[in-house]
């Protein structure tokens, strides 16, 4: 199986960390294909536009072909707001996408301070408007993970170089935020894995689970890690991931 992994709000593909290696290594054959949203890393250059479907119909201007076996069939991962892009590329690319695992994402189902927490919300404000790239995401990452703090410490260091070294503008981030705000889910056939953190301290579970209800699908919950689940804990989500694979491929 080949899987396209889609990173959140004002993140880039290298924000994966340890987690695309590791679903690399466990999977049997197929690859892992880790993309920028734009206005983001490679795609930092262009702005966006403020809307789920540009987004996901940009994403899939760039998908390439899957290979491996002959398939050109995908999954697709997608954390948050790369979770509202993979839900439109499912509905825009149903012969190609067979199948998507959706990570602490929302949508206008649940009411803004649900889907944005007011006191993170907050803080995520004072983290944008920082002038020191280390710090700020210090503070992302007070939001987004459950991770000890020596270990927050050192990933806000690497954190901070990707953003030195690919900074994304102001005007990228509202634009994606404003996308964000708009998403609608879209009606789909393709089998979906929710997943969600119940420690989330910027988006409430609750967006998950309204999500979950809405599609019908299965639902799974992690009892300790933070938004950012693919860092708190790659091995339960890639454990997830595969096993959701097989059973979709029995169904």
């Amino acid at each position: 199986m080949n899987w396209l992994l889609l990173r959140g709000l004002a993140r880039e593909q290298r924000h994966w960390h340890e987690f695309s290696q590791r679903l690399v290594e466990r999977l049997p054959s197929g690859r892992v294909q880790p993309l920028d949203v734009a206005g983001t890393g490679t795609e930092r250059g262009r702005h966006p536009r403020p809307s789920i479907e540009w987004l996901a119909r940009d994403v899939a201007r760039r998908l390439p072909d899957a290979g491996g076996e002959g398939s050109s069939s995908w999954g697709v991962m997608g954390i948050s707001l790369g979770g509202m892009i993979a839900l439109e590329l499912c509905r825009l690319l149903p012969g190609r996408i067979t199948r998507a695992v959706i990570i602490n994402s929302s949508s206008r189902l649940s009411g803004p301070a649900t889907r944005f927490r007011p006191l993170a919300a907050a803080r995520l404000a004072q983290a944008l408007v920082s002038r020191d790239d280390t710090r700020r995401e210090e503070i992302v990452l007070e939001l987004t993970s459950r991770l000890a703090r020596d270990e927050r410490s050192r990933y806000a260091r690497l954190a901070a170089e990707f953003a030195r070294d690919a900074p994304m503008s102001r005007a990228s981030v509202a634009l994606q935020l404003a996308a964000a705000a708009r998403f609608s889910p879209p009606s789909l056939a393709t089998p979906l894995l929710l997943v969600c953190s119940r420690r989330d301290a910027l988006v409430n579970p609750r967006c998950t689970r309204d999500l979950a209800a809405f599609y019908g699908c299965g639902f799974e919950e992690h009892p300790d890690a933070g938004h950012d689940l693919p860092l708190d804990d790659p091995d339960w989500l890639c454990e997830q991931t595969l096993r959701f694979e097989g059973a979709s491929k029995r169904d």
